[in-house]
């Protein structure tokens, strides 16, 4: 039976922010592995921090504006089993928290930081530091955005791992429903349960 108070799938919105703040959290993964570790000359690692913290940001504002869309828009029937529909809502509630708390632990980085360099948001205004300088803390958020950022990592590909296996495996809609569009060689029919 199909619950008429629920949406088929994801409205086209949440869609789009989910894809767009997934591929800027991947992106930003990747740019803080090239800036700490990829020998840059000090230029090049200048111009990487601006823009990995720039992009933290957009990150913020579009992880908010989907807990918004989230907390006021139906969500389409869950799939799965209890545990995994449990597991997933535990996961998706840990990518949001830790997006937020890596967003923050890396603006209070850059707030405590000894080396004073202002936050310039794609060069047009300077966000100020949410702290004072401090070298413990600095130490302290610096390992708190690092262990942020590596748990973000492990659980998009858990995410990922159990998109998959509802797609492959149990052949539902789970994955398609949260694509832009639904591709005839996508759709797959619901096993009656």
């Amino acid at each position: 039976m199909i619950d008429a108070a629920r949406p088929a799938r994801w409205s086209a919105l949440l869609i789009a922010l989910h894809w767009l703040a997934g591929a800027l959290t991947l992106e930003l993964l990747v740019h803080g592995l090239l800036m700490v570790h990829a020998g840059l000359t000090a230029a090049t690692a200048f111009g990487l921090y601006q823009s990995h913290k720039s992009i933290g940001f957009v990150v913020l504002a579009l992880t908010a504006a989907r807990l918004a869309l989230r907390f006021t828009r139906k969500a389409p029937r869950p799939l799965g089993a209890a545990w995994e529909r449990v597991l997933a809502r535990l996961v998706q509630a840990a990518l949001y928290a830790l997006t937020i708390g890596a967003v923050a632990s890396g603006w209070l980085v850059v707030s405590t930081s000894p080396l004073p360099i202002p936050t310039r948001f794609f060069g047009l205004i300077v966000i100020p530091g949410v702290a004072s300088r401090d070298a413990g803390l600095f130490g302290a958020t610096s390992l708190a955005h690092t262990v942020a950022c590596w748990s973000i990592l492990g659980l998009v590909a858990l995410h990922a791992a159990g998109a998959l296996k509802h797609h492959v495996l149990d052949r539902d809609d789970a994955l398609t429903r949260m694509l832009p569009r639904r591709p005839a060689r996508l759709r797959f029919e619901r096993r009656k349960r």
